[in-house]
């Protein structure tokens, strides 16, 4: 016998191992609640600050938009233009243009320069300190990739990621727009509104993102318009993967992954410049203070459950300690030594396991004498139940001995009835398998039919269909019999004036035993028929058969045997009476089956 766990090492262990179940149970969860609340914070504020973000950016270059409409829309401009667009001598020298430029530009900040192109590609400024690379329609159209734009915007605002010349090409944001005739809408040239990407960052700065959080800023052509992400240039395309995930997760918040950096990203994209402005959070910032609490968390924790874990052991001693006391006691029975327990301690559960203890000594003597008498009555329900496995033999040799005494007498009709009955009970009531061939059952329903057929003669019909691919396949024990002889008893003993029929047939449907019974009985209601399908009592479709089977006894059987999907299925038969149908599976195998009598009148 392998050696047993004393009950204070179980206690201790079982205590400690909930202990300890507890806490990380209640630590994880308030780990991941606290990290949930933060991930719902950050993204809700995620969302406010690049929401908030990119609409002060819209109103930054809405009030260019408005400046640059009030200069496009001049009349001296617009003057000025028409004549270069039709080969005139033009009002104004191009000094004076760009005067007028410099005059609308003292609304703007210092850092915006205003550029235009009119149709003879001559070139306007604002400013002799920064212009556009190129200056002819040929050479613009050739060198920016976004220059088709500005004529499909039919004179709305285009803003981009472009470059300017400023002691050298130098990343900028750009408004371009197309001029048009205020009366014809006639192109007349294109206008442009240029800024350094560093005018964005009194914007940007605003925006408190922690130490390492990270604004990123893209333009409709997919160009980085402003960057404060480390190794990613204004100017520099954005790659296709993180372009795919903003317009995937638009207005929510998502994981990215870069350079082995987890970042929580959020984006909002501006309908009037169509930029997309993101907002890049690591996620070891995010979570860095309640990483701190939860290593606060699992100290605290350990230093508890090793406090708890001394309570928990004094308390196992103390609770175990009248139990080992008694175990102690029941060990020395075995000895002979009867002696009482006695206890100090109050527990009621031990006191009266300590009383029921010294109670069973005082009592042992009596509860010996039980014992040898329940003894002597248990031998003797073993002969009674010797003696009543011969009463099946008995009844077989009684009625041997009255079939050939039948046969001496020349009574051979009578003589089969009695052979035929033996075979049936014998079938009946013999134990073994609960599965038969269709073969063997078929000959139990002849037995039952042929002593039905003698007791009615020419007023019971039947007509038995069996398909003899299905004789060798395995069935239910007792399956055919009790249907018939439910025909029989409830549906055609109450008929009167008409001859009796029943129809049995049975064959194979893919995998499945197709059994059909029908009468020309009285019938059954749909009430009827539900109440036996539910197992529900009721007087007129439950009565106890012959065979101790009524149909919702079978219902059962079956239901017990290939489960539940399978059972009986009534309704009204073509005949006029009941019609049940049964669909079980399919068995061929060599299953070992109960064995029947022979004909020749030996009956065991």
């Amino acid at each position: 016998m392998s050696r047993k766990v004393p009950l204070l090492i179980q206690l201790i262990v079982l205590f400690s191992v909930i202990l300890l179940f507890i806490l990380a149970a209640t630590s994880y969860v308030g780990y991941r609640y606290s990290a949930q609340i933060i991930l719902n914070k950050t993204s809700q504020y995620l969302q406010e600050s690049v929401a908030q973000l990119r609409g002060k950016i819209d109103v930054k270059l809405l009030e260019y938009d408005k400046l640059l409409q009030l200069l496009m829309f001049s009349e001296d401009v617009q003057e000025h233009l028409t004549r270069v667009e039709e080969n005139q001598r033009p009002l104004l020298s191009v000094y004076e243009v760009e005067r007028h430029f410099s005059r609308i530009g003292r609304y703007l900040e210092n850092d915006v320069v205003i550029l235009l192109n009119d149709l003879a590609d001559n070139h306007y400024s604002s400013t002799t300190t920064q212009s556009l690379p190129w200056r002819g329609e040929a050479e613009l159209a050739v060198n920016l990739p976004w220059y088709e734009r500005i004529a499909a915007g039919e004179g709305k605002m285009v803003w981009v990621s472009s470059l300017v010349w400023r002691n050298g090409l130098t990343p900028a944001v750009v408004g371009a727009r197309q001029v048009n005739n205020r009366e014809t809408l006639e192109k007349l040239g294109n206008l442009y509104a240029a800024f350094p990407v560093a005018g964005l960052e009194r914007i940007i700065g605003q925006v408190n993102l922690g130490q390492t959080g990270s604004i990123l800023i893209i333009d409709p052509e997919g160009r980085v318009v402003y960057s404060s992400r480390e190794g990613i240039r204004a100017g520099s395309p954005a790659g296709g993967q993180l372009l795919m995930s903003l317009e995937q997760h638009a207005g929510e918040m998502f994981t990215w992954k870069e350079d082995d950096t987890l970042s929580y990203v959020s984006s909002s994209k501006s309908e009037y410049s169509g930029w997309t402005v993101a907002a890049f959070v690591p996620a070891d910032d995010l979570f860095a203070d309640l990483m701190k609490v939860g290593r606060s968390t699992i100290v605290i924790g350990i230093a508890g459950v090793l406090i708890a874990i001394l309570f928990i052991s004094f308390f196992s001693w103390t609770f175990s300690s009248p139990i080992r006391l008694l175990a102690h006691k029941l060990q020395r029975l075995d000895k002979g030594l009867l002696t009482p327990a006695k206890t100090r301690f109050s527990n009621k559960e031990v006191h009266v396991l300590y009383e029921s203890y010294n109670k069973m000594l005082r009592d042992l003597n009596e509860t010996v004498r039980d014992l040898s008498a329940k003894q002597i009555s248990e031998k003797q329900a073993q002969l009674i139940a010797m003696k009543a496995q011969f009463r099946p033999h008995f009844l077989y040799n009684s009625l041997n001995t009255i079939y050939w005494t039948l046969v001496n007498e020349g009574q051979d009709k009578v003589a089969r009835m009695v052979l035929t009955l033996s075979d049936l009970l014998r079938y009946s009531i013999q134990p073994g398998s609960e599965l038969v061939t269709v073969e063997q059952d078929l000959k139990q329903l002849e037995r039952y039919l042929d002593l039905a057929q003698a007791r009615f003669g020419d007023k019971l019909h039947t007509e038995i269909e069996v398909e003899d691919t299905v004789l060798p396949s395995k069935m239910m024990k007792m399956l055919l019999q009790p249907l018939v002889e439910n025909a029989l008893t409830h549906g055609l003993e109450r008929v009167k004036g008409r001859p009796w029929r029943i129809r049995i047939s049975l064959g194979r449907q893919q995998d499945r035993l197709h059994i059909v019974v029908e009468d020309n009985g009285i019938g059954m209601s749909d009430d009827s028929i539900s109440k036996v399908l539910a197992g529900i009592p009721a007087a007129d479709v439950t009565e106890t058969l012959n065979t101790g089977i009524g149909l919702t006894n079978l219902n059962q059987r079956i239901g017990l045997i290939y489960g539940r999907e399978h059972g009986v299925h009534l309704s009204r038969s073509d005949l006029g009476g009941l019609k049940v149908t049964i669909d079980i599976p399919l068995l061929m195998t060599d299953t070992e089956v109960t064995p029947e009598s022979d004909d020749e009148g030996r009956i065991s």
